[in-house]
């Protein structure tokens, strides 16, 4: 553990240390982080890797590169916060005449994948607030190893995904919360984002102070900070006269993960009419399916899809 106070040497040293290094070196991770005064803690998480893993192969417009990233950082924060095993899913619908769908799925682990769906007329610039409608909806899905699966619906009144996340947890689930989100995944392949949460507390008033204070240091953050400084530093500049206790045993890694395989879409295939995959032999030669989410394609040659279609009328007569 490292405590930042105004006047803490060692500190400052381990400042001018991470200055040398690359500012990156702490991207595609989060940290958490609590005030020792206040009942309040938080999480900042930075990502980069994990960004371009999430779009490559996609050739998604500004808007919906941005949306996404956001979208990464939020679930990562969140799932920081809910603290369980299992999946995580953040689903927003787009119900309008461009825009149709993006989800992006996390694990405790953070390792995360997404996908988006959008009419090619839509405007790359189109803010966030106006790619919803009267008719999107917002849906968070928990699914622990252990336990019953949860489903939320996320009010999508507010003019950014962060204020949106922070009216949920403070609304549904009744933790005073506020969510900072930075993304600029389209120039500089990055995105960030800080969570503050209230804890238990034997004096609300004070907190409730303590809350607003603790937001009014953290709106000074810049995007071009918080997407070029370490997270230690950032957390420094921010917080410096204040008393914050680190956490890097807890710090986690954020990474691009899909669960594809080829074995996956043998076993989806089988599940498929064997005549219509019979068809598909007969005029291709083999059967080729790719992965929405990383794009990666899995060739089924003649003799591999003779057996999925024994698989599939199995399945057919069951």
């Amino acid at each position: 553990m490292t405590t930042l106070q105004d006047k803490n040497e060692e500190f400052s040293k381990t400042i001018t240390e991470l200055n040398q290094k690359s500012a990156l070196s702490s991207f595609d991770k989060i940290l958490s982080f609590e005030f020792n005064d206040y009942d309040l803690h938080g999480d900042i998480v930075q990502t980069n890797n994990a960004i371009k893993g999430l779009l490559e192969g996609h050739s998604y417009p500004k808007c919906i590169q941005n949306l996404l990233a956001e979208m990464q950082v939020a679930v990562c924060l969140m799932a920081s916060k809910l603290k369980f095993e299992g999946e995580i899913m953040l689903q927003v619908r787009g119900g309008g005449k461009y825009f149709k769908y993006a989800v992006l799925n996390s694990n405790e682990r953070n390792e995360t994948r997404g996908l988006a769906s959008f009419d090619s007329k839509i405007d790359e610039n189109t803010p966030f607030n106006q790619l919803l409608t009267r008719d999107s909806i917002m849906t968070i899905d928990i699914m622990p190893k252990v336990g019953n699966p949860y489903k939320g619906i996320i009010d999508i009144s507010k003019n950014s995904l962060a204020e949106c996340l922070e009216d949920y947890f403070t609304q549904s689930v009744q933790v005073p919360t506020k969510i900072w989100i930075y993304s600029d995944a389209n120039n500089s392949g990055r995105a960030a984002g800080i969570i503050i949460q209230a804890l238990p507390t034997k004096n609300p008033t004070k907190q409730k102070e303590d809350f607003e204070h603790v937001s009014v240091l953290t709106d000074t953050t810049t995007m071009a900070e918080i997407l070029s400084l370490n997270n230690r530093e950032i957390l420094y500049r921010l917080y410096n006269q204040e008393s914050v206790t680190l956490y890097p045993d807890r710090e986690k890694s954020v990474s691009f993960k899909c669960n594809c395989s080829r074995e996956h879409y043998k076993e989806m295939l089988s599940h498929l009419n064997p005549d219509e995959l019979a068809s598909i032999l007969q005029q291709d030669g083999h059967i080729t399916t790719e992965c929405h989410y990383c794009r990666k394609t899995y060739t089924f040659e003649h003799d591999d899809v003779i057996e999925i279609i024994k698989e599939a009328k199995k399945h057919q007569h069951h």
